[in-house]
């Protein structure tokens, strides 16, 4: 098993990244009740139940078999402490570069006001400094915010059709 680095409080001006755990279950089920948050990444809200189950697997920081290490955050605003949504990264040392792939989802009602970009930046810093060099994010083609918050990580789409999401990519220069 490796030695996965374990996610850590993070500030942004005005976000603060919390480490995910099953607590947040209850607060999260609100934020991902919104049916439009599924149009591109499909499926349907999770139940509270769901949620709490997921929550528990996500905690422990990696997967059963030890080969991917498991960061999870839940964004919240700084100003009222409310948590908009998350962001993720799933770190793999299969390669010769460690490689994270990522995700963002910001509740419905606070989409365009870039809150996607500015905690997904400041994941990004703190994976760099954790010494990954490959971002990867898998994106429908049609999703043109979740493209825009991947231009401005740096990452680039591909050739690449994943289960009909394009892959984006970046290297991560120190």
């Amino acid at each position: 098993m490796n030695d996965w680095p374990v996610a850590q409080p993070l500030d942004t001006t005005r976000l603060h990244l919390e480490p995910l755990n099953v607590a947040h279950a209850r607060e999260m089920s609100y934020v991902l009740a919104d049916t439009s948050l599924y149009q591109y990444i499909g499926g349907t809200p999770p139940t509270l139940q769901q949620l709490m189950e997921r929550y528990a697997r996500q905690s422990l920081g990696h997967s059963p078999d030890g080969e991917q290490g498991w960061l999870n955050w839940i964004v919240r605003r700084l100003d009222n402490a409310a948590a908009i949504g998350f962001v993720q990264a799933t770190v793999l040392c299969s390669h010769e570069s460690p490689r994270a792939e990522i995700a963002w989802v910001i509740g419905a009602q606070h989409h365009g006001k870039g809150y996607a970009t500015e905690a997904s930046n400041r994941m990004v810093a703190w994976l760099q400094a954790q010494e990954v060099n490959i971002l990867i994010a898998h994106i429908h083609p049609r999703n043109q915010a979740s493209a825009a918050v991947a231009r401005k990580l740096g990452l680039s789409a591909t050739e690449t059709i994943v289960d009909g999401e394009v892959c984006w990519e970046a290297l991560l220069t120190r």
